[in-house]
């Protein structure tokens, strides 16, 4: 039977068996499979290999338990501390949300600007109360505050009267010297209001007085929510940015106190969905419901996206005469807004005085 021998493979350091005849050759390794040459151990590497195996191991002494555990009775410390901290952060952020909602904020929200529009920033400037203007309302008298009553947007009281609404400008119109305060105005009575005018304020940047917009509307439906387009003329190269809402009266003067009541119906804006021409055509039907014909007639409108957001308006002049309880189809032509973006009308016709 042929001499073994034991080996290490230097590649993984397991141990195997070979005949002795393999020594100084190559072999593959049974375990790893690695091709190593063994070679035999001379005396004095064996000598030192038996040294290092019988010399005597190190000793380390045991660390203490007692550290270990003021360590672990620290830690309940650390916990609250860091309890505490997240308590008084939490408390910092209360107290900053109460002051928001107390005191209110300086400036409204951005929203970005679609095509020649430029949304600006809604701010309060000499705030009256509501119930000044509402109270002249209800007496059938001119407001007794000078200005009307400067109505916070999307807050309606339940003694208000009339809502305005004020929510986007919109500049560029007419070679850039008009521009628009868009929005809303509510009569959440039970009678017309034959006639009623709303004042914008609008500023730059910061806050310095540009100009005022001003709208007049006739015969505002009861409960009815009447779309409003407030202009404002100006030098090329004037940008306003921010709006406060200025005030509102009824019975301006200068304005007929009878007219003739004209309804808006089946409004439509007449566009390409697949066109990004920035112009395009809305028709409605108008009825008559006074006593006497109508030819000559102002229209606004507001365009809106699926979405019911403001996306431009319209402001001009129709030319067709109306008989008393009859019906008719006009039509305006709006630009500065993309066809894409408009999928609805809102549509005001009212009779020139």
């Amino acid at each position: 039977m042929a001499e073994t021998v034991h080996a290490q493979c230097g590649f993984c350091r397991k141990r195997f068996r070979l005949r002795a005849d393999q020594l100084n050759r190559e072999v593959r390794c049974p375990h790893c499979k690695t091709v190593v040459k063994i070679t035999p151990r001379t005396e004095t590497a064996t000598a030192a290999i038996e040294a290092l195996r019988d010399a005597p191991r190190p000793t380390y002494p045991v660390a203490s338990s007692r550290p270990r555990a003021m360590s672990q009775a620290a830690m309940p410390n650390k916990s609250v501390a860091i309890v505490w901290l997240v308590l008084v952060g939490v408390g910092f952020i209360g107290v900053l949300i109460g002051l928001f909602v107390v005191f209110g904020r300086r400036g409204g929200e951005l929203i970005p600007a679609v095509g020649g529009d430029l949304t600006g920033q809604h701010f309060e400037r000499n705030e009256i109360a509501p119930s000044a203007g509402a109270e002249a309302f209800a007496r059938g008298m001119e407001p007794a505050v000078p200005g009307g009553a400067a109505l916070p947007p999307a807050v309606v009281a339940p003694a208000e009267l009339v809502q305005v609404h004020v929510e986007r400008l919109l500049r560029g119109f007419k070679d850039e010297t008009v521009t628009y305060a868009v929005g809303h105005v509510k009569n959440n009575t039970s009678e017309f209001i034959h006639s009623m005018k709303v004042t914008v304020g609008l500023y730059d940047e910061n806050e310095k007085p540009l100009g005022e917009a001003v709208a007049i509307l006739i015969n505002i439906p009861p409960r009815y929510t009447a779309p409003l387009v407030a202009d404002w003329t100006h030098d090329q190269g004037v940008r306003a940015t921010r709006w406060a809402l200025a005030g509102w009266e009824t019975a301006p003067s200068g304005v007929p106190a009878e007219l003739p009541h004209l309804e808006v119906t089946e409004p439509w804006p007449r566009r390409d969905p697949n066109s990004v021409a920035e112009d395009g055509e809305i028709s409605a039907k108008v009825t008559n419901h006074g006593a006497v014909p109508v030819r000559d007639m102002d229209v606004v409108a507001i365009l809106l996206d699926n979405k019911g957001k403001i996306r431009g308006a319209v402001k001009g002049e129709v030319t067709k005469e109306i008989k008393p309880e009859t019906s008719e189809e006009i039509s305006i032509r709006w630009t500065r807004c993309a066809g894409t973006l408009v999928s609805s009308a809102e549509v005001w016709v009212q009779p020139q005085y």
